[in-house]
């Protein structure tokens, strides 16, 4: 449904966008996740999507229960740390 169920940002972190737009957000990662597993008959499961925007960028981790977490990162994040930071979550999504 696009809505935050847990989480939000780190403690002294301020959002780049108004509180009133983070919902908009949670949807594109939403639609664009639906639009992914469209895909999964024929291109197989998929592991993450990135949305890079010049002042951030947005790592959706899809999980199996249609949930999804979403990590802000900046903008130069460095994409092979990916694989390590899907692993993180995996260990903590099942403790």
């Amino acid at each position: 449904m696009g809505r935050t169920t847990a989480g939000g940002m780190r403690p002294g972190i301020k959002s780049l966008e108004p509180d009133d737009e983070a919902e908009r957000v949670d949807m594109q990662v939403a639609v664009t996740r639906g639009m992914a597993e469209a895909a999964h008959k024929y291109l197989g499961r998929t592991n993450y999507i990135i949305i890079h925007r010049e002042n951030l960028m947005l790592i959706a981790l899809p999980r199996n229960n249609r949930r999804t977490v979403l990590i802000s990162a900046e903008p130069d994040f460095p994409l092979e740390r990916l694989p390590d930071l899907t692993r993180i979550v995996d260990d903590l999504y099942h403790a």
